[in-house]
């Protein structure tokens, strides 16, 4: 979907603002803090908690063009309270019922779910995560790339890293910029993604390996903390759109059943259809185009058996994904693979 204007949750910029603060009085730079932050607009003369990203790049690169840190997105975020963002709590809470139970989180659940709900609060970059046989591999593509520094991705980057880690305690095994550095901290990217980057490269990727993907008849997780953030940052979103991202996050952990998902979003099934229903929409066309979507990246872009690819699109069973797939396309799973 394209936009015509994008935004960053409030926390974000005071937490950019107190970041620059803390690091421009460590390196002597109080008086160029001082100085910029003096045309810094007032938040709280901003709506829905929403300030518009080009105000946000435009404070960024105005500090970063006077201080020349190549590493400030960085050292901002190194002052990130963590426990103390809604980001933590919203996907504590969300996660909370798997927690309580002591069950493993599964990463793949982990980092569909951080992806979705920071890329959409944030509004930076606009964020993608997909499966393959070992790696989980999240991209992030800047939603204004002319305004957008290098600041801000990696910024961004280590804040998304930071989140995923305190779930699951996975570091990135893999990062890469699509800026080009001239002199790389070496240090600094050990202290942060305790990997090292490289650069100029086509898109900005965080790269994780996974465990053997593992699942269970149902997962219990409350997404609706995440979809009730969401729309409080966004009331214009539709309520199929929040259908589809409760399916986008949950599907192959969740069954996806009118009765799971209506229960996940802590409604009746009957409310849920009247709501599609006002909306010219249908659970089923949604899951449909949700599975679709699923099916042309695993078969073209991953090497997972048809085993696995059935049950991360939701099947009990593999006969009834290869039924489907063949009401969809005409052929085989196997036969499309080889024709593609």
């Amino acid at each position: 979907m394209t936009k015509e204007f994008f935004s960053v949750h409030k926390y974000v910029v005071q937490n950019n603002r107190m970041g620059f603060y803390s690091w421009a009085i460590e390196n002597g730079y109080a008086h160029v803090y001082d100085l910029v932050s003096k045309e810094w607009g007032d938040l709280d003369s901003y709506n829905n908690d929403r300030v518009p990203l080009e105000i946000v790049s435009q404070e960024y690169n105005q500090i970063a063009g006077l201080v020349h840190e190549p590493n400030l997105g960085l050292k901002v975020v190194q002052n990130y309270n963590l426990q103390r963002s809604p980001f933590y709590y919203v996907m504590k809470f969300s996660l909370e019922p798997i927690l309580s139970r002591n069950i493993e989180l599964p990463e793949i659940l982990v980092l569909r779910m951080a992806s979705h709900y920071y890329g959409m609060m944030t509004e930076v970059v606009a964020m993608h995560c997909e499966e393959y046989n070992h790696n989980i591999v999240v991209d992030f593509k800047p939603s204004l790339p002319e305004l957008v520094s290098k600041h801000q991705i990696e910024g961004m980057m280590f804040a998304f890293s930071r989140l995923v880690h305190h779930f699951i305690e996975k570091r990135p095994v893999g990062v890469q910029f699509t800026h080009q550095q001239e002199v790389i901290n070496d240090e600094l990217y050990h202290q942060t993604f305790f990997c090292q980057p490289t650069f100029s490269h086509d898109m900005n990727k965080l790269i994780y390996q996974t465990s053997a993907i593992t699942h269970e008849s149902d997962y219990p997780l409350l997404i609706n903390p995440i979809i009730h953030a969401i729309k409080m940052q966004f009331p214009q979103m539709l309520f199929n759109e929040m259908v589809r991202i409760t399916l986008q996050v949950t599907l192959g952990f969740v069954s996806p059943t009118r009765e799971n998902i209506a229960r996940t979003l802590s409604m009746s099934i009957r409310t849920m259809q009247r709501r599609l229903k006002e909306e010219g929409m249908s659970f089923n066309d949604i899951l449909l185009e949700v599975r679709k979507n699923r099916i042309n990246h695993y078969l073209n872009a991953s090497q997972l058996t048809l085993d696995k690819i059935s049950l991360l699109l939701g099947y009990k069973a593999t006969s009834q994904f290869h039924k489907a797939f063949r009401s969809w396309f005409g052929l085989t799973p196997k036969e499309y693979r080889a024709k593609i």
